[in-house]
């Protein structure tokens, strides 16, 4: 491959106490936290919007924030609930639940992002980085006013891809051990659903043999060019309107342009395809019809970094707590099979419920999974933190972003304060400031193992 030396003199801009680096659901709790805790925070964010895979990629629900008896997203994450919910309750005297109205979802993000003074800029691409010794000096951004820089003592990776650590030399690891990554979904918004017709139905996931069998039947005429029985549905997300989470499209590297353009146009046409097949079998779509597709596609894996701990299967079966726990949680283990066929689809549901947690259960995060090694003034958080695998499929949903966003932008705000590093940051005093602001971080004693 030939290279090129591109050289450019590029203005810093921009000097806050912290650069948060991508405004999905990591990055919004990561910079309204750090900037609650008295920190000049900048936060950066590629699309036109906040929410990232809440927002631009349609994602449906948000899954789990409680265990049952505690609300594990505590603070930032039951602020942005509660608010969503009341602005559902509001405006359509509905209420959504766990459900992902996006439109309202942008607005309380826009307002927690105000309110907290945090200064944002959307429609900002990161590129690069300048590092010394494994320090982030500088971070190089383009925008529709042209390419500018970044100087700030700390930074946190938000992009859900590990971009910013993968850049600074952080190690990262991406898929199982033959390379292979979770399929990934281009959500879809649909109208003209006859609700009650479709909640009454027997068809509704890939719970329902009903639904498994109408695929089969599908995929057999020739419909449906591939039969995909992890089908997981479409959720009710205002009184008109649902958001689909189906189907996949298998082998999309999301750190490979190509391949990520390949998947989005091979989900696109999928798409059109399942909205055939719902108007034709499903009850309550005769006259239904999608009216966007996300602007994202929706990514379920990408690289995970290697941290001074990486959270493990062990970890979550044993229920495991931390010194320098910053949260916990309790989703199940979470990896869609990377091919078709009943038996991944069986193969899947023995993990998913292998060990999951019940009622009052949860594993810890140490805050130590989030620092990852061969930098000095880096925090992730999201999806990308150090975890294996199988942990990384249960800690990426949503409210897992938050609570481990929650707690980098609070830690980097500490250490602004303190003057001290990420490193020499107390655990003592990171947990009682997260507890100040609600996290949920029970005393040792007080875990149900």
């Amino acid at each position: 491959m030939n290279t090129l030396d591109f050289k450019r003199r590029i203005p810093v801009k921009y000097t806050p106490d912290l650069c948060v680096v991508g405004a999905g659901p990591a990055g919004v709790a990561a910079a309204v936290s750090a900037a609650r805790t008295g920190a000049r925070t900048l936060l950066l964010e590629a699309q036109s919007f906040p929410g990232g895979m809440s927002t631009a990629a349609l994602v449906p629900i948000f899954m789990p924030f409680t265990d049952g008896h505690h609300f594990l997203a505590g603070g930032i994450g039951e602020t942005i609930y509660r608010r969503l919910r009341q602005c559902c309750i509001d405006r359509y005297d509905f209420d959504c639940h766990e459900a992902i109205p996006a439109e309202l979802l942008k607005l309380v993000y826009d307002q927690m992002i105000e309110e907290a003074g945090v200064q944002v800029l959307y429609r900002t691409e990161w590129i690069g980085c300048e590092t010394h010794d494994g320090t982030i000096t500088a971070a190089v951004f383009t925008s529709p006013g042209g390419l500018f820089a970044v100087e700030a003592p700390f930074f946190i990776d938000c992009t859900g891809d590990a971009r910013l650590a993968f850049e600074a030399g952080a190690a990262v690891e991406l898929g199982d051990d033959d390379g292979k990554l979770m399929p990934a979904t281009l959500c879809s918004l649909w109208c003209g659903v006859d609700w009650q017709a479709f909640e009454e139905s027997d068809a509704r996931s890939h719970a329902d043999p009903k639904l498994l069998e109408l695929i089969h039947l599908a995929y057999s005429r020739g419909e449906l060019s591939r039969e995909d029985l992890h089908h997981t549905g479409i959720f009710r997300t205002t009184p008109e309107t649902g958001a689909g989470n189906i189907s996949h499209v298998f082998q999309v590297d999301p750190t490979d342009v190509e391949s990520l353009t390949a998947g989005l146009i091979e989900a696109r046409r999928t798409v059109v395809e399942y909205e055939r097949f719902y108007r034709k079998y499903i009850a309550g779509f005769q006259s239904a019809e999608v009216a966007s597709t996300g602007a994202l596609l929706g990514i379920r894996e990408s690289r995970r970094v290697a941290g001074e701990y990486q959270l493990n299967l062990e970890d979550y079966c044993n229920r495991a707590s931390f010194f320098d726990e910053i949260g916990r949680y309790n989703f199940p283990v979470d990896i869609h099979p990377s091919d078709t066929g009943k038996e991944t689809l069986e193969k899947h549901r023995r993990m998913f419920d292998r060990g999951s947690c019940g009622p009052g259960e949860s594993y810890g995060i140490p805050y130590r999974s989030l620092l990852p090694k061969n930098t000095t003034n880096l925090l992730v958080a999201g999806r990308c933190i150090s975890t294996d695998r199988s942990v990384m499929a249960s800690i990426r949903v949503i409210p897992g972003c938050y609570i481990t966003g929650m707690a980098a932008g609070t830690a980097a705000a500490l250490c602004v304060k303190a003057k001290c590093t990420l490193r020499e940051l107390k655990p003592i005093t990171l947990r009682a400031k997260l507890r100040e602001h609600g996290a949920y971080l029970p005393e040792q004693s007080e875990v149900k193992q």
